[in-house]
């Protein structure tokens, strides 16, 4: 009798259904990812609820020793929203990471790599509040500004007891911008109209379909100057500056980070290694490990990530943008 040889496409039958399950998963999110989460002992959270802040791991930077020097960076738009693989942290990741750095009793200091345009009035004045907290726990934290630091990216580095700026850092551009579009003769040519009925004259305050009135415009700018107010002060109470000083410098204008020292604004000329260093010498260390927070790589982790990103609304012919234009924002941001 002839002997029967082993079958050897089971294992690519295998293979194949494999990487089939994996791609019908992908292809199902948030779906795929609930019913994962569910067998990997996960919960759906309930409507409303927000998922609990990650637990950021340690990737150690350089040097050894129980004691840290945290690193934290800020890059892009402030408060700018992203989404679940971007490779950019979000407002609240940020913010997730200054908590832990602040809770953790084996961090003694923290040192914030800046390079951003600023944004958000609302993210950066959180921002700040939680370094404040930082600050107010014990920990060392200075500021290491990269290519960009200006308008919020410098009102979040006021808080710290040391910043170090490149000579050619772009900084400053201190000040508040709050920016309305008007698209009235386009909808003129294009023959749309709107129809507004509203319980306030300024129900429709900053409406893109006409022209500003002067109580509007009245009421808009005391709000810009309510903000720019505040920033002049979190300057004045960071940088011990006085209030007509910071008033006279705090123009809108950008100053290179050579300029900045002259100023005051910044308190030394270096990179990241020199602001680690500082940041050492401040906090009394003589070694240290530097560590900076990644994400878990656990799959679990990459797929709340998924669960808690709202999905992007679809508008291939841009309709929708056209018919609601963006909500205005106040902001700490250098707009060229």
């Amino acid at each position: 009798m002839e002997e029967k040889k082993p079958s050897t496409s089971r294992p690519w039958l295998i293979a194949l259904s494999i990487i089939a399950g994996i791609v019908l998963v992908c292809a199902i999110l948030p779906l795929g990812s609930l019913a994962l989460l569910l067998t990997l002992g996960g919960r759906e959270p309930a409507p409303g609820v927000a998922l609990p802040a990650p637990r950021w791991e340690e990737q150690t930077v350089e040097g050894a020793g129980r004691d840290r020097v945290a690193l934290i960076e800020i890059s892009g738009v402030i408060g700018a929203p992203t989404d679940a693989f971007s490779l950019q942290l979000s407002h609240q990741q940020l913010l997730s990471q200054i908590r832990q750095a602040t809770d953790d009793p084996l961090v003694r200091a923290v040192v914030l790599r800046v390079d951003s345009p600023g944004g958000g009035v609302v993210a950066s004045s959180e921002i700040h509040a939680e370094l404040t907290k930082l600050r107010a726990a014990g920990k060392t934290l200075v500021v290491s500004m990269g290519s960009t630091a200006a308008s919020g990216g410098y009102y979040v580095s006021t808080p710290a007891q040391r910043i170090y700026a490149n000579a050619d850092t772009l900084t400053g551009s201190l000040g508040v911008i709050l920016s309305l579009i008007n698209y009235e003769e386009a909808f003129d040519t294009l023959g749309l109209r709107t129809y507004v009925y509203k319980s306030g004259a300024l129900k429709d305050l900053g409406s893109p379909t006409r022209e500003p009135t002067p109580e509007e415009q009245r009421v808009l700018q005391a709000i810009v100057d309510e903000a720019y107010a505040g920033f002049v002060r979190v300057i004045v109470e960071g940088r011990g500056l006085p209030e007509q000083r910071v008033r006279e410098i705090a123009d809108g204008r950008l100053y290179t980070g050579a300029q900045a020292l002259e100023l005051g604004l910044v308190d030394a000329l270096g990179g990241l290694d020199a602001a680690i260093a500082g940041a050492k010498e401040l906090a009394g260390l003589e070694t240290a490990t530097v560590v900076r927070y990644i994400e878990s790589t656990s799959l679990r982790a990459l797929l709340l990530s998924r669960l808690s990103a709202p999905p992007a609304p679809t508008d291939p012919l841009g309709l929708r943008t056209i018919a609601t234009p963006p909500t205005p924002r106040l902001e700490y941001r250098w707009v060229p």
